[in-house]
């Protein structure tokens, strides 16, 4: 039986297990890669039969990551479409094969539906903080954004990053979406149990560690912390089935309807920050209700012997990774709350958050993204990679840019005139220079996790925090908000550098950063301009204007063409 080009697969069958293995075989002569072993880091445990079934033969010169292998539960392979891959009862699978340009069209199509997910805490800030910045005022505005700083960042901390363990759990080990689904629950526990130890603590830590007393708005805020987790965790799970619909609702639930709730409590009671910050525990509580909900249906928790440890030794190097990239942004803001004052802290807080959009939305594209390149044959991850990475720096060049131009317009919506909105326009065309940088940092990253060897991201992500941190305190030095908020785009600088030495260390996949290139000048060169244009006078903003407008015509030709019938 003739093999696809460049491979020597042999699908040795016995005779017990032929008819369960002809389909694997027959899939190969058509043209299919086979179905590939699970990276360096991941276990496979198939039963004897099925490995003396699906083995490879002596004479094979096939490469252990590329031989034919049943599932280890249900050895019948399932395909669609031009894809094809071996799966199991518990929804483990890998796909053997899938064109560059169809993970383009994955990514960026099922993408957009993730994307909504993000754009649910975007149109919450956009209708939300109008509201709550002229009710509460710069002072206790302040003290809501300590509290967003410590729903995001210790929702980071007690997750253990058991939210990058289960969607590559459920995608690459043995046992599958039931293992995930386990691993929901194990991690939600645990992470309960670490955040009603820290609030009990608060009084002794608050002070030091957010320059704010303890108080009530920020109990609120740790336990909010602890519904986050469920929802990060829950919405993991989801990415392994492919689920976006409901994990957009979740997504909505929690940042959209935790909002909404706080305005009417702050509008209703005329009150302070600490109510506000109590809508925000409804919202991730309910959202953590619907997450569970979702992970238990349609099966049962089954963990292997040794699932949780590996997920943590996994997880675990995750979390100063994560708290890292959550810290690019909220570091800044606590920079310039001790040098500037709480007042400044808060219009940081909203610059940095209309800047941070682009980049949000580039994590939502990640939610597709990632899988995509999981599932892919390893021998094809390469150009997979460099195809999405192009197409996906392109679209954030583009929405940077249009953030950077508009920030005149979309920062006088955000805020009163006491936030002089107009000396945040360059604060915010700087911060959108970091989602630009931040697709090298992505594209490397997947290919850090799919080895299974995380392991350096724990120094990696902190060392390139550290170095954007002690910029950003030199240029707090300046007086000056755009300066400090130059860290932000420095730091995802040195993200982007350390995953990329960090990748060729660890992952036998290479692929050429090169295709980056022109989107990065492209993204440098229109927030650039975003930076530079004033943003006052008739002529400046049409000018601003005509720019994003032309920015927006170039997306949507690029989407058309990628979704153009080849």
């Amino acid at each position: 039986m003739p093999s696809p080009p460049g491979t020597s697969t042999r699908c040795a069958c016995s005779t017990a297990a032929a008819a369960r293995c002809s389909s694997t075989c027959a899939s190969t002569a058509s043209g299919y890669r086979s179905t590939t072993s699970p990276p360096t880091g991941t276990r496979s445990s198939p039963t004897s039969a099925t490995a003396a079934a699906c083995a490879r033969t002596p004479r094979s010169t096939t490469p252990s990551r590329s031989r034919c292998r049943c599932s280890p539960i249900s050895p019948t392979p399932t395909s669609t479409g031009s894809r094809a891959w071996c799966g199991s009862s518990s929804g483990t699978r890998r796909e053997r094969g899938v064109s560059a340009v169809d993970a383009s069209r994955e990514v960026l199509g099922r993408g957009s539906l993730y994307t909504l997910g993000s754009v649910a805490p975007i149109l919450a800030n956009v209708v939300v903080t109008p509201f709550v910045t002229r009710l509460l005022g710069d002072a206790e505005y302040g003290v809501v954004a300590v509290g967003l700083i410590l729903v995001q960042v210790g929702a980071m901390v007690v997750g253990f990053g058991l939210a990058s363990s289960i969607t590559r759990h459920g995608i690459l080990e043995s046992s599958g979406t039931d293992g995930a689904r386990a691993l929901v629950l194990q991690g939600s526990a645990l992470s309960l149990a670490v955040v009603v130890l820290a609030v009990l603590a608060g009084p002794w830590w608050s002070l030091p560690v957010l320059s704010v007393p303890w108080r009530a708005g920020l109990v609120f805020a740790g336990l909010a912390a602890a519904g986050f987790v469920v929802v990060l965790n829950a919405q993991a799970f989801l990415r392994v089935q492919d689920r976006p619909v409901p994990f957009v609702v979740m997504s909505g639930v929690a940042t959209l309807g935790g909002p909404l709730a706080g305005l009417a409590l702050v509008a209703w009671r005329a009150s302070d920050a600490d109510d506000y910050l109590f809508g925000l525990l409804l919202g991730y509580l309910a959202a953590a209700v619907i997450g569970l909900a979702l992970a238990l249906r349609g099966g049962r928790p089954h963990t292997a012997r040794g699932d949780f440890g590996r997920a943590l030794r996994i997880g675990l190097p995750a979390v100063p990774h994560l708290v890292a990239l959550l810290l690019v942004q909220n570091a800044l803001v606590l920079i310039v709350s001790r040098y500037f004052g709480v007042a400044d802290g808060g219009r940081m807080q909203i610059a940095l958050l209309l800047g941070s959009a682009p980049a949000m939305i580039v994590s939502a594209l990640n939610n597709a993204w990632a899988p995509v390149i999981y599932r892919t044959a390893p021998e094809a991850r390469g150009a997979a990679l460099e195809r999405t990475a192009r197409d996906v720096g392109v679209v954030t060049a583009a929405l940077a840019g249009g953030v950077a131009l508009l920030a005149p317009f979309l920062l006088r919506i955000l805020t009163p005139a006491s936030f002089a909105p107009e000396q945040l326009v360059p604060v915010t065309a700087v911060a959108t220079l970091g989602a630009v940088v931040s697709v090298v940092y992505l594209a490397n990253v997947h290919l850090v996790f799919a080895s299974g060897r995380s392991g350096g991201l724990a120094l990696a992500s902190p060392v390139s925090l550290v170095l954007g941190v002690v910029a950003a305190v030199l240029l707090a030095r300046t007086g000056s908000l755009t300066a400090v908020a130059a860290g932000f785009p420095l730091i995802y600088l040195a993200l982007a550098a350390g995953t990329s030495l960090l990748r060729r260390r660890v992952s036998p996949t290479r692929w050429r950063e090169a295709v980056l290139a022109g989107p990065l000048a492209v993204g440098v060169v229109v927030c650039g301009a975003g930076v530079l244009l004033p943003s006052d006078g008739v002529l400046w903003l049409s000018v601003r204007f005509v720019l994003a407008a032309l920015l927006g015509v170039a997306l949507l030709v690029l989407v058309r063409r990628i979704f153009r019938p080849s």
